[in-house]
């Protein structure tokens, strides 16, 4: 009993002297509230919406093309303007520079008569003249032809002429060349199975794909034989009816 009397006194001035501290720290005073002054009465404030928050970063995001960057999408006309300058009225150059009226009336007039020698060398089987003319036209009417449908016309007409020509003499050549070989169909062996030609100065009657001289037999019919020729690297068709000479034909006659 006397321990634990000891101890419990012990205990109660533990305590008393807690708290004699704690008194001395606070100044013995009950802690203060400090009361908020009320605020005014006032309307919430509404913040404006702004259309372009509700767009993401890479809608935001403006592009800034670096120094002397070409960019894919120009305007040709301002470009065409910058480059020509403008005349003062605001009219720009590239309309004082087109062709007058007068100058393609006269290559208009001067391409139709060319036009016409062209064609009357041609009916005349005059080639070299013909390719000539045609070459000389198209030289001076191909820089033109975007200023006039009538020139763009009669340069087409005299490509396709040239051409003609050309065709038409590297076939009299080579006729001339096949004409030179002197061949004559004495006769045709005609047989179901196979005929048979006789051609002047062969030693026997040739049958189809065999060799007469610099050409070859393609087809033997009754009273016909067809020759395949190359000349200048290109292979014409010729034929000799029975009998005939190679003197006969005119320059450009097929029959």
């Amino acid at each position: 009993m006397i321990r634990i009397s000891r101890f419990c006194l012990s205990a109660l001035f533990f305590l008393a002297l807690v708290s004699s501290i704690a008194g001395d720290l606070t100044g013995g005073d009950a802690p203060v509230q400090v009361s908020q002054p009320e605020k005014a009465d006032s309307k919430p404030s509404v913040k404006k919406a702004d259309p372009f928050d509700q767009l993401t970063i890479e809608e935001k995001w403006i592009f800034e093309p670096s120094d002397q960057r070409l960019d894919i999408f120009y305007d040709l006309e301002v470009m065409l303007a910058s480059q020509l300058g403008e005349t003062g009225s605001g009219q720009k150059l590239d309309q004082a520079t087109r062709v007058p009226a007068d100058e393609i009336e006269a290559l208009r007039e001067w391409a139709k008569g060319e036009l016409n020698r062209a064609e009357s060398f041609i009916f005349e089987r005059k080639w070299d003249e013909a390719i000539k003319v045609t070459e000389a036209g198209i030289k001076k009417l191909q820089p033109r032809v975007g200023d006039d449908s009538t020139i763009f016309q009669i340069t087409d007409k005299m490509k396709r002429y040239k051409v003609q020509a050309e065709e038409a003499k590297i076939f009299e050549e080579a006729q001339s060349k096949f004409d030179a070989l002197g061949l004559r169909v004495e006769g045709i062996l005609w047989s179901p199975t196979g005929s048979l030609a006789v051609i002047s100065g062969e030693p026997r009657a040739r049958a189809i794909n065999e060799r007469v001289k610099d050409c070859v037999i393609i087809n033997i019919d009754t009273n016909r034989v067809d020759f395949l020729f190359h000349y200048n690297r290109r292979r014409f068709e010729f034929q000799r009816y029975v009998g005939e000479d190679a003197t006969s034909k005119k320059p450009g006659q097929t029959k």
